[in-house]
């Protein structure tokens, strides 16, 4: 135990021994009273010994109740608390999930949810976020600590890739029983004329969803990418030129494709450019091997330490003990009629 306000017991204990002797000072014998004659023969008697040793006692308790309980007002003003000085570790990351929602990459994203479930739930002060996109892209989650909202997003997301998913959905649609806001969670803003599965779009507007991406360059921040890479459409940004703009600012992308992603050799070396990684889903071992890298990443760049200090304060005894003493001290100079 410290005291966050030492100062104050550095007056106290002056004060209390200067109360200590003020009270235990010599005072003239007859200064308020008057002598009597033959009172010794009074003060001789068995009866007013007993009274004048219980008198004495009684004092000695009144006035030591009265300093210990003067003594802790003073501690209790010290603010007497336990102090506590953490380095804790901080994971100074943000992640982003960046998902092609097309129906084609379905089942790859459905892997993909189940596994970051598990990760989302070991964080421990990083950011998350998920951004979809097929002809356009949608901020689905900000990058935010809020882990409940995440996985209740990834879980939304895997409902409605499987309502997507092959002829059971057709199924579905032609004896009614079909969840269709499910279907239409993973379209919602993601739908354009011009063509779908804008690859590099989608990239680009995850990297650029980033706050202070220019600005703060000591967090570490990493885009897990889920495609086929099978583009339908002319884009503003090639695939190429986002790995690019992720490389110019620091951003590790990790991407994940099934078996035959096209122009697989352009679409890999464009992400390990990055400083990431690159996985088929079609490997064993691939989801387990990405949340390595990830997790290797995050302890190699983003840790940090910082002193903390935690204050918590502890006046309940010292409270209680202050009552007891001005109580005792009331009850006996109400005996001593004080």
């Amino acid at each position: 135990m410290a005291f966050v306000n030492p100062w104050v017991v550095y007056i106290g204990v002056p004060v209390l021994i200067f109360l200590s002797v003020l009270r235990f000072k010599k005072k003239h014998t007859y200064q308020e009273g008057k002598k009597v004659a033959n009172a010794s023969l009074i003060e001789d008697t068995p009866y007013f010994k007993k009274l004048y040793r219980e008198y004495q006692g009684l004092c000695v308790i009144a006035l030591v109740s009265l300093l210990v309980a003067i003594a802790l007002c003073f501690v209790l003003l010290a603010r007497p608390a336990k102090i506590d000085k953490l380095n804790p570790e901080i994971h100074n990351r943000d992640i982003f999930l960046c998902m092609d929602i097309s129906d084609s990459v379905d089942e790859l994203n459905l892997g993909m949810c189940d596994e970051l479930k598990k990760v989302v739930q070991e964080l421990d002060g990083e950011r998350f976020g998920i951004s979809i996109f097929n002809g356009q892209s949608v901020l689905l989650v900000p990058l935010t600590n809020d882990y409940e909202y995440v996985l209740e997003s990834l879980t939304k997301m895997e409902t409605a890739f499987k309502e997507s998913m092959g002829g059971s959905a057709i199924e579905n649609i032609l004896t009614g029983d079909y969840d269709w806001d499910s279907y239409y969670y993973k379209y919602g803003g993601t739908l354009a004329e011009e063509g779908s599965s804008f690859i590099g779009d989608g990239l680009a507007s995850a990297l650029y969803s980033f706050p202070d991406l220019e600005k703060n360059s000591d967090r570490s921040r990493m885009i897990i990418f889920t495609t086929d890479n099978e583009l339908n459409g002319e884009p503003y940004v090639t695939v190429e030129e986002a790995a690019a703009l992720c490389k110019k600012n620091d951003v590790k992308v990790f991407a994940i494709t099934p078996e035959y992603p096209a122009d697989e050799e352009v679409f890999k070396k464009a992400m390990l450019s990055t400083g990431g990684g690159y996985y088929k889903a079609t490997s064993s071992k691939a989801y387990k091997k990405l949340v390595e890298d990830i997790k290797k990443t995050d302890l190699s760049l983003a840790g940090i330490k910082k002193t903390e200090t935690i204050i918590t304060d502890q006046p309940k005894t010292f409270f209680i003990w202050i009552l007891i003493g001005f109580g005792v001290y009331l009850v006996v100079t109400k005996k001593l009629r004080l």
